[in-house]
């Protein structure tokens, strides 16, 4: 199996259901589901004031799924390209199977809301998965042994409401994985979006000619994409079959006539390009002042991939309690919300590929709530998606670095979900022959503290580490989940915004540039054989050959020089930037 049983280990349910008379004996016995202490995860957060108590909180509880340790053992299988089931990816209805919690963990769950005076009739389930339910904070407050506040975010001014600590019933740590919102802090505003404008760089005027050449070092095109990364001559036949996914956030959407002006000056063979659009809990879709990170995405991944259908995904997020004129508004956990979501669509409708370019640091992301999304990935891999995800912008970490634990110890800082090990990490190069690692900004990379590393990459990564001996020891996790898996270019991004042309950087340029690449793979693919590539790292890491290594570059940051690139896969590039032709060889 390529992925450790000790992480995602499923604990055994030892309570069975409990006779009436002794229920408030069992629900007074509390345990700690998650605690940050007397302080918030991150400074950026600071204490604003405390909810009126009648106030509406909408919890989602997170069930503990059946058999998610053979979920991960046919995600295993089938996305080894070596075992015979490769390709063979489970259904909707077999994930659903695999992922439904026991009756005994609904009647659990179910008897302790009710003992609070929540009926079944009061419960909200879009899926087996998740139980919501609408309640005030004073009940909420009871429920989970806490206090809920307003915190305020001081870069955005978001105020939100949650908790540092709760607890649950000790016996239903064994059915629920994750309440939320307790003690994660995310909020679609304040994630680090990966990508900034570039106002020093220069610009090409609408119309240009897109024929590679020189300019290709300092102005990226979807042209010289193509041709770098050798997808020039493949046109895609499976078009009615094969789709991509892209994420958008809350205040994040596309503008269509961005992309017609896009589509006009630098893919003029593009004449039909569109998108499809989806809108998840309130999701934004105004056409006014659209997003530069939402229109990047949507504009390289149809660089890359057109005539491939795309959807956009504009996630938003339903308010948790409902606000009135002296109250803050606020939204759910964005990723919770479109992974949710994402579970109900049908077979016929998943996008075979996805990306998304949005992260936080990891050490503020709780580990109930970290270890529910990743999982919630290994899904889609089962059901044959292939998901990519931005490294970050701040290389083995921004900021001070130090500990939020109460020690302020500076130690590399990883990003998620980069480090969740069932997503496909991009990295961010620059230049052409050769290309190296960016140097405008430093390409996230390093190595998780909360995920273990996956055999998958064990070799990879050992290679690695024994060429760097003891550089930076004691600043990372050398056991954890490393990352990022590959990389694209990411500086120069010629990107229509409001009818002009910006130059923008980050690694949100690179993970829609290498998601296109695999759309166009999965194409083959279904061409082919008539499966998708699912999970992709295991397949790459088999064949580091068919990406273009990068050996010149390095990922400063926590005041170090940080990693610096090497032959064969490092922390600041991963395994190298996509060669499409290899790759065709090796599906």
């Amino acid at each position: 199996m390529f992925f450790p049983s000790a992480v995602f280990a499923l604990l055994p349910l030892t309570v069975l259901a409990t006779p009436l008379s002794s229920r408030s004996v069992v629900y007074a016995d509390l345990a700690t589901k998650h605690s940050w202490g007397d302080s918030t995860p991150s400074s950026t957060w600071v204490h604003h004031s405390t909810p009126d108590p009648s106030t509406l909180l909408k919890l989602r509880f997170g069930l503990r799924p059946s058999n998610f340790d053979t979920l991960l053992e046919h995600l295993s299988e089938t996305s080894d390209p070596f075992h015979e089931r490769y390709g063979k990816h489970l259904s909707k209805a077999q994930v659903d199977e695999l992922m439904k919690p026991t009756d005994e963990t609904l009647q659990e769950v179910k008897e302790w809301l009710n003992w609070h005076g929540i009926e079944n009739d009061a419960l909200i389930s879009t899926s087996d998965r998740v139980i919501t339910v609408a309640i005030p904070v004073s009940l909420a407050e009871t429920l989970l042994n806490t206090k809920y506040h307003v915190y305020a975010h001081t870069d955005s001014d978001e105020k939100i409401i949650r908790t540092l600590e709760y607890s649950l019933p000790r016996h239903l740590h064994d059915h629920i994985d994750l309440v939320s919102p307790t003690t994660y802090f995310g909020t679609t505003r304040s994630m680090k979006v990966t990508s900034h404008l570039e106002p020093d760089r220069p610009v090409l005027s609408l119309g240009s000619d897109v024929t590679p050449s020189s300019s290709c070092k300092t102005t990226i095109t979807p042209t010289c994409l193509k041709d770098l990364y050798n997808t020039i001559n493949y046109t895609p036949t499976e078009t009615a079959v094969n789709k991509i996914g892209i994420t958008g956030y809350l205040e994040q959407f596309a503008s269509t006539s961005d992309l017609a002006t896009f589509v006009k000056s630098f893919l003029p063979q593009a004449t039909n390009a569109t998108f499809t659009l989806t809108e998840i809990n309130g999701g934004l879709n105004t056409q006014n002042d659209p997003g530069v990170e939402a229109n990047l995405d949507v504009q390289y991944a149809t660089g890359m991939s057109w005539p491939t259908p795309m959807i956009f995904y504009s996630t938003g997020g339903e308010p948790p309690f409902i606000a009135d004129s002296n109250e803050p508004t606020n939204t759910n956990e964005p990723y919770l919300n479109w992974l949710d979501f994402i579970a109900t669509v049908a077979d016929n409708d998943l996008p075979n590929t996805f990306s998304t370019s949005y992260g936080d640091d990891e050490q503020t992301v709780p580990a109930d709530f970290a270890t529910e999304v990743c999982n919630a990935f290994a899904t889609l891999g089962a059901r044959g998606a292939s998901v990519m995800f931005s490294s970050g912008d701040a290389g083995v970490g921004g900021g001070s670095c130090e500990t939020n634990d109460g020690t302020k110890k500076v130690i590399f800082q990883p990003a998620f979900p980069a480090s969740c090990p069932f997503v496909t990490a991009v990295g961010a190069t620059t230049g052409i022959a050769p290309e190296v690692a960016v140097n405008e900004f430093p390409s996230g990379g390093g190595f998780s503290r909360l995920f273990a590393q996956p055999s998958y990459q064990t070799s990879a990564v050992s290679g690695y580490l024994a060429k760097i001996g003891s550089t930076n020891a004691g600043l990372f996790n050398a056991s954890g989940r490393a990352y990022p898996d590959v990389a694209a270019q990411g500086e120069g991004f010629q990107v229509v915004v409001s009818g002009r042309v910006e130059s923008v950087g980050g690694t949100s340029c690179s993970s829609p540039t290498f998601a296109g690449v695999i759309a166009l793979l999965n194409d083959f693919k279904l061409a082919k054989d008539g499966t998708t590539l699912g999970f992709l790292n295991p397949l790459l890491y088999a064949n580091p050959s068919a990406l273009n290594d990068i050996t010149s570059g390095s990922n400063p940051g926590c005041g170090t020089n940080g990693f610096t690139t090497s032959t064969g896969w490092d922390p600041v590039t991963g395994l190298g930037t996509p060669n499409f032709v290899e790759l065709q060889a090796i599906v």
